[in-house]
């Protein structure tokens, strides 16, 4: 099963929750925790992670707090992963540095590749705005269950 750590998912949903509050201001951690039900140290700790990799602005002081460092439609799902986790690869010989001994007659590193760019696409595709529900319908087929003939 791949998975992505719980610190990282818990940047994802300190993030989505930054997107979606009031963004002519700064929010403090201990609001950001109240709001996620995560821990503040834990909040405490993401924020400065995130802060210290450009994703948020911080802001020092009794009037501080985090407020996002671009519009949340510029911020990605997998900017906020590979803060976390590093560059996306599913497997070794998804990135560019792969070392395995078998590399030379390997028939998979091409399809593998490929698989990985697919998810990576895919998660550089999602913005903090579509996480927090906002343009939910955007890129989605309107469908209708009107029909127009009788029986």
């Amino acid at each position: 099963m791949m998975r992505i750590n719980k610190l990282t998912d818990y940047g994802i949903v300190v993030m989505t929750r930054i997107a979606d509050m009031d963004q002519s201001r700064v929010h403090t951690a201990r609001e950001i925790s109240e709001d996620t039900r995560i821990p503040l140290p834990t909040v405490t700790r993401l924020l400065k992670t995130l802060s210290g990799n450009g994703l948020l602005d911080s802001q020092r002081g009794s009037q501080g707090g985090y407020s996002l460092s671009r519009s949340s439609d510029d911020i990605s799902v997998a900017d906020i992963i590979e803060i976390f986790e590093g560059p996306i690869a599913l497997t070794e010989c998804s990135t560019n540095t792969c070392k395995c001994v078998y590399e030379t007659k390997c028939s998979v590193e091409e399809p593998w590749q490929k698989i990985n760019d697919t998810v990576k696409n895919a998660l550089e595709g999602i913005s903090l705005n579509q996480m927090a529900g906002k343009n939910q319908n955007e890129g989605l087929l309107n469908l209708s269950m009107n029909y127009s003939g009788g029986m």
